[in-house]
């Protein structure tokens, strides 16, 4: 019987692996931190997108290639474009949330000038905030729908009413539909915050809209309302009314 010749391969030297595995826990923290710093990156370029060129104009090519991603990566955590914009527009949208006056910073003010504040606070938001403005006032009507932003509970419109049923309560305000007040009031807003964002000279048009919107406000029945402009009420308080 042939016997197979003897092997002439010399015996391996290189030494066994020393590096110990990594932890499985520690591998799952890294897990999660890729899949966060990707989500991050796909939301930070596409609100940069959205914002310079429209949510209709945007192309989720473009959003790939500048976050650097896969589309596959794209997909993994949003189901299309849409559901990237609501992403996105519930961030820009909720960085307002911060700067709305409180009634803990004056539990003395009245429903009325908790409206009349944070009227401002918007109307600043989107005369200086690009972001806020594109994603917020022009594209989230079209593509999310204005029942969305309606039926949100800490959306503008929904805030406007509740102020507006507080200021019936106390009497500042004479009763009245609420629901299609608080509507006219929001749509009011946002038109008023178009115009002075697109003004040539934007302190002209915002002294120019705050007296028109204050001769609006004085056809409602207000019974009431405070005599102190609201920007030096709000400055009392301490409240932050720069957006961004």
């Amino acid at each position: 019987m042939n016997q197979a010749p003897p092997s002439t391969t010399p015996p391996s030297t290189t030494p066994p692996s020393t590096t110990p595995p990594v932890p499985v826990a520690r591998r799952a923290g890294l897990r999660e931190a890729h899949v966060r710093d990707t989500r991050r990156a796909l939301l930070d370029t596409a609100r940069r997108i959205f914002t310079r060129d429209g949510f209709q104009a945007t192309r989720t090519e473009e959003i790939v290639e500048e976050s650097g991603l896969t589309r596959g990566a794209l997909y993994h955590h949003f189901r299309d474009k849409e559901d990237l914009f609501r992403a996105v527009f519930e961030e820009v949208l909720g960085e307002v949330a911060p700067l709305l006056w409180r009634r803990s910073a004056d539990p003395t003010a009245s429903a009325w000038t908790l409206f009349r504040a944070n009227s401002e606070v918007y109307l600043e938001a989107a005369s200086t905030n690009e972001a806020y403005r594109q994603i917020v006032l022009v594209d989230g009507p079209a593509v999310l729908g204005w029942q969305y932003l309606s039926d949100r509970h800490n959306g503008p419109t929904h805030t406007i009413a509740e102020y507006l049923r507080g200021a019936v309560e106390e009497g500042v305000l004479e009763p009245q539909p609420i629901d299609p007040l608080a509507h006219l009031l929001a749509a009011l807003g946002a038109g008023s915050a178009m115009y002075v964002a697109h003004a040539e000279d934007r302190e002209e048009a915002r002294r120019e809209i705050t007296e028109c919107y204050e001769r609006f406000l004085s056809g409602l029945g207000i019974t009431d309302a405070p005599t102190a402009p609201v920007a030096e009420t709000v400055a009392s308080t301490g409240q932050q009314t720069t957006a961004f």
